[in-house]
């Protein structure tokens, strides 16, 4: 049998090669183990520490509450003359038409509310932690969370019965009179007023000289009189001798006060005297409510002043002339208006009439 050497050691060379490239791929190729969970077996995260925002309180609010139906002068008025105020006491100022019962959240600090009035019963008692300030409306109950300004409304009888002193005051032998209006009450409030403050000051007011009327004297006519009918009254002021007139608001017009004051006749009424009517002018009667509504608003913000008021806009003089209300006699008729208006002095009048109280 031959055998082939050559063979036999190329074998063995190739086995030996083998077992040396198997022992070193067990060297090379090591298996990476992996990492897994079993469900006994959870991962655990440790927590980091946080800060959770404290929620903030939203910014106290305040309305000005105004139907379609309320005066937008007096709105309009109110809504920019009270900004500066309210915005001041760190409130947000905001204009609406109404409020719903949902609308009376915490942060609503102060309702200003014109009339006609928008439900402010029912919003009262859905809030009583909300000021409500009730401008111009009657009928409301009285509350600790209201404060109502001019549910009345204005006082012609206050403001005839001032009228009425000023002008005894200022005139020799109380020869006064009055121009007014026939058709409306408060129009007749005014001339029953004026003609018992008149009374107040002068007692029987008897003329010592002649020529004797019985003073004070008055004319009244319809808001609808003409032009002529109205010179007719100025006509027969001039005719009887009177000094001191007052004319009530919407009664007359230009060229009336000109006639009073071409005839030599002291002349009290309201608003801007006219150019031809200035040198007799004594001083304006004026009731602007917005001073008032300032003060309470401010008040009511910042605590300083409580709910539950009902307050009367007050009577103020204004465009007075010094040549003719001098200062001694203005601060005697600003001490009568005071009295008159804390109530110690009563006007006389029936309201509801405009004639004296039975």
């Amino acid at each position: 049998m031959h055998i082939n050497i050559r063979h036999i050691t190329y074998a063995v060379f190739l086995t030996c090669l083998g077992i040396l490239l198997s022992a070193c791929g067990s060297v090379i190729h090591t298996a990476t183990p992996t990492l897994t969970l079993t469900p006994s077996q959870t991962a655990t995260v440790t927590p980091t520490s946080t800060i959770t925002p404290t929620p903030t309180s939203a910014a106290p609010v305040a309305v000005l509450l105004a139907a379609p139906e309320a005066d937008m002068t007096l709105v309009r008025s109110l809504q920019t003359g009270l900004n500066d105020s309210v915005t001041a006491a760190g409130v947000r100022w905001q204009l609406r038409q109404q409020l719903t019962i949902q609308d009376l959240v915490p942060e609503l600090r102060l309702v200003v509310a014109v009339a006609p009035d928008p439900g402010l019963a029912q919003l009262m008692a859905s809030a009583s932690d909300t000021q409500f300030l009730a401008i111009g409306i009657s009928g409301l109950e009285a509350a600790p969370n209201l404060t109502s300004i001019g549910a009345t409304g204005d006082r012609p009888d206050q403001q005839g019965f001032i009228a009425g002193v000023i002008a005894a005051m200022l005139s020799n032998d109380w020869r006064v009179g009055v121009i007014s209006q026939s058709d409306t009450v408060e129009g007749r409030s005014a001339r029953t007023g004026f003609l018992n403050g008149v009374t107040y000051f002068c007692g029987l007011c008897r003329p010592a000289h002649p020529p004797f009327y019985e003073y004070p004297l008055y004319i009244e006519l319809a808001s609808t009189a003409s032009g002529a009918e109205w010179q007719a009254a100025a006509n027969y002021m001039v005719d009887h001798d009177v000094l001191t007139v007052y004319v009530y608001p919407g009664a007359g017009d230009a060229a009336m006060l000109s006639t009073l004051a071409q005839g030599g006749i002291h002349i009290i009424s309201s608003g801007e005297p006219p150019q031809t009517a200035s040198e007799n002018w004594v001083v304006s009667l004026t009731t602007d409510p917005f001073a008032l509504i300032q003060e309470e608003v401010i008040g009511l913000l910042s605590g300083s002043i409580q709910g539950g008021s009902t307050l009367t806009v007050p009577i103020q003089f204004t465009n007075i002339n010094p040549n003719l209300l001098t200062p001694g006699k203005q601060n005697l008729a600003e001490q009568v208006l005071s009295d008159l208006q804390e109530g110690y002095i009563d006007t006389g009048v029936d309201l509801t009439t405009g004639e004296n109280k039975p």
